[in-house]
């Protein structure tokens, strides 16, 4: 029998605890039966000696990185024997300590969560990016709590997004309420007959595509972007794309969308700058197993690179 493991990640003060309390009012996980919770922390808030005696949780520590071995899994599986598996994290362990880790045999990693502390984001992400950033790579689900107005919503989105394309992420307030995304936080009109997105927005049109179908379903764009052709595209079909540093300058991707043209001469090679026109449609992807943006090219000509050849999602 498989024995789910649920990693909740985040930095000191990102409300981790606050989460796994939250998943125990849940009637569907208190019920699961036998718990084990291992703490990889100290937290500003402790788990109350009654909570963990209604919600059947076995509480243990792991204060030391070199103390997190196989062998001391394997104990507390042998000795707790638990239906479930919480795990608060350290977030400034590497998530690779967590991933190469050989787990109790029937040990598996179910989700990952993590928690974003929204008032001290913007200062982790320029002065920690790389340790902020690694475990939002790996999660299904990022909570962004404690929001306020000031906050860049759009900017932190895009970065995380960029990481981990299809990754669900919320905004909390300091309430609880969750904050509802607009069109009119993006930086161009999605309504104009062809929406033209400018060489620093194309980060944030590429990740809306896949984020917001309804916004270009059928619509006409125009970008700037480099060619990428490859025989394995099929014919007629080239990536018009930008590089763009998702995480470090290390972590450098092309994103684009595959674009099919019926032009009976394709003169642009690889890394040519290009100006675009195309229609967007999406189509089933049988690798993805979903709809994918499919780009159809209405016209092309050279344009000039621009100023920053690499988006940045800052």
């Amino acid at each position: 029998m498989v024995t789910p493991v649920f990693v909740i990640s985040g930095l000191l003060d990102s409300g981790k605890t606050t989460l796994i309390k939250n998943m125990f009012r849940s009637p569907d996980f208190r019920n699961n039966g036998p718990t084990l919770l291992i703490m990889c922390e100290d937290g500003e808030e402790e788990f109350e000696r009654d909570f963990l005696s209604e919600c059947q949780i076995t509480k243990v520590t792991i204060d030391d990185i070199e103390k997190f071995t196989p062998t001391l899994l394997q104990n507390y599986e042998a000795l707790y024997r638990p239906n479930q598996v919480v795990m608060e994290y350290n977030g400034t362990w590497s998530m690779d300590t967590l991933l190469k880790t050989d787990f109790p045999e029937n040990w598996q990693i179910a989700s990952v969560y993590s928690l974003v502390n929204c008032e001290t984001a913007e200062i982790y992400m320029l002065n920690m990016r790389a340790m902020f950033m690694e475990p939002l790579n790996l999660s299904s689900l990022i909570i962004c709590n404690r929001y306020e107005d000031d906050l860049d919503r759009a900017k932190l989105r895009r970065n995380i997004k960029a990481l981990n394309p299809t990754v669900q992420i919320v905004f909390e307030r300091s309430d609880g309420s969750v904050v509802e995304e607009t069109e009119e936080d993006l930086p161009f009109d999605i309504n104009a007959d062809i929406i033209d997105v400018s060489d620093v927005d194309y980060g944030v049109w590429f990740i809306d595509t896949l984020d917001n179908p309804g916004h270009y379903m059928g619509k006409k764009v125009r970008f700037k972007a480099q060619v990428y052709t490859d025989k394995s595209l099929g014919r007629n079909t080239f990536v018009p794309g930008r590089f763009a540093m998702t995480c470090c300058a290390d972590d450098i991707q092309f994103l684009g969308h595959e674009c099919k043209y019926f032009l009976k001469n394709f003169s642009y090679k690889n890394r040519d700058w290009v100006e675009v026109l195309v229609h967007v449609e999406y189509e089933f992807n049988v690798e993805y197993g979903e709809d994918v943006p499919v780009l159809y090219l209405e016209s092309i000509k050279k344009a000039a690179k621009p100023e920053d050849e690499i988006v940045y999602f800052m």
